[in-house]
């Protein structure tokens, strides 16, 4: 009989634990190069991935998403400014040169005017914490264009990476909604039936919008043959656009909708004057008409939705919608108008409005007065608090990204815009974080991209 010898059972495994800690240190040393070689390009890339990753998932990697965007701005500010005097010194001048880079360029510095609208009305408000809250949620429109306007150009293929990555958290998260509607399927059409959205992550309107975007962001990656490793992943690229255009008629909000085939038809009309071959666009024209009658009568949702619609538009006029959410969004826009009228320059205050819209809903429309709306369209809700003049420096801060030539030349810039512009007429889709965060990151994300499709390029 062979006699063990002591320690034999480490003959294998002492190599192999000595391979395991070579790989751990090769490994450390990667992950310790990777962050050496960290450069404002591509924190920027990073901030992108997590504020998309972050948008319908966590509020606060959102807010951690934009700080980050503004340590690139000014970091390449500061590389930039390369001073001489000393290290000290340096901050101070990458500061100094990123606001002046940023007063230099009008289609972002004028964005901020968003911010200062409501933030002025102050001088007429009397209730100040409302009036806080709001103008914490605008600041973003001064420190995101501030960022954007300092960070370096990335290539054009790292902005539509960024998209790819969009489209994919979202048919993840469509993924999850899907189950969950299968699960309570008649739970949440008798939710329907009473007006409640089907359950999505956290907004539901603004999830739709999102939904929406990413369509024509992958639509668009799609017919531009986009693909991040294989050229294969182009086919399934395209049937996660199909799925996600089935959900968004699942989920069935009108706003989103409505705003999707408004983007769809402008695509149609775009392409019918300018290519060659017309019979694509008139195919499209087709599909985008028999669609959403497909869709009504395969999708109970939608089904369920549009007649939920018709009812309320009834009890609407029959002066008994008080618990109806169309009926309420009808009486916040009379209420608007009428506060508005009572101090048409200035408005009532964009702190007053809840206390204000309470008391005209008490003392003429009783059967809304329990809890009654906010205007819901984004222009109303600007002249109800801030009057004309709100509304004017609001608009010229809406249409200052337009002065971009290269960004009014950008097919999903335009969309995205008209995407917004349906929202507005139905919601007051600035005065939320996530409202907020989502008109900024895309209209200024299309900006620097029609900017990088113009021919300036960064390394990566």
């Amino acid at each position: 009989m062979k006699r063990k010898i002591p320690g034999s059972g480490l003959i294998f495994v002492r190599p192999a634990i000595s391979r395991g800690l070579h790989s751990f240190e090769y490994n450390s040393l990667n992950f310790r190069n990777s962050i050496l070689q960290l450069t404002p390009t591509k924190l920027c890339w990073f901030s992108a991935f997590l504020l998309i990753a972050s948008l319908m998932t966590s509020p606060f990697l959102l807010s951690v998403s934009m700080w980050f965007f503004v340590a690139s701005g000014i970091w390449q500010a500061t590389l930039d400014a390369r001073p001489d005097a000393g290290n000290r010194m340096l901050i101070w001048a990458g500061l100094r040169r990123a606001f002046a880079q940023f007063f230099k360029q009008p289609a972002y510095y004028l964005l901020s005017l968003l911010f200062f609208a409501p933030a002025i009305s102050y001088f007429w408000s009397e209730n100040v914490p409302f009036w806080a809250s709001q103008t914490r949620i605008r600041i973003p429109f001064f420190v995101l264009p501030f960022a954007l306007a300092n960070t370096p150009l990335l290539s054009l293929q790292q902005y539509k990476s960024v998209l790819y990555a969009l489209v994919w958290v979202m048919v993840v998260l469509c993924i999850g909604v899907g189950i969950n509607f299968i699960m309570h399927y008649d739970t949440i059409i008798a939710d329907l039936i009473h007006g409640r959205p089907v359950p999505v992550p956290r907004n539901h309107i603004r999830f739709n919008l999102l939904l929406a975007t990413s369509i024509l962001a992958g639509g668009w990656l799609w017919l531009d043959a986009y693909y991040w490793r294989h050229r294969n992943e182009r086919w399934f690229l395209g049937l996660a656009v199909l799925f996600l255009f089935v959900m968004i008629h699942v989920l069935s909000v009108r706003s989103g909708l409505a705003a999707l085939y408004v983007a769809l038809l402008y695509t149609v009309i775009l392409g019918f004057f300018t290519t060659a071959s017309r019979k694509w666009s008139i195919i499209a024209l087709v599909f985008i008409l028999i669609a959403p009658v497909v869709a009504y009568e395969t999708m109970p949702s939608l089904r369920q939705r549009i007649g939920y619609m018709r009812y309320d538009w009834e009890k609407y006029k029959q002066h008994q919608g008080g618990t109806y959410s169309d009926s309420q969004r009808w009486v916040s826009l009379e209420i608007g108008i009428r506060l508005w009228l009572r101090n048409p320059i200035l408005g009532i205050g964009a702190g007053d409005l809840p206390v204000e819209v309470q008391q005209m809903a008490n003392d003429d429309y009783p059967n809304y007065s329990l809890d009654p709306r906010l205007p819901h369209n984004q222009f109303i809700y600007m002249l109800t608090g801030t009057g004309l003049l709100g509304l004017l420096m609001s608009l010229m801060g809406l249409l200052a990204p337009w002065a971009l030539r290269a960004a009014r030349r950008f097919y999903l810039f335009v969309t995205f815009q008209l995407l917004l512009f349906v929202s507005f007429l139905v919601e007051y889709t600035l005065e939320t974080a996530i409202g907020v965060a989502f008109y900024l990151f895309f209209t200024l994300w299309y900006m620097q991209m029609g900017k990088a499709r113009a021919g300036d390029y960064a390394s990566v």
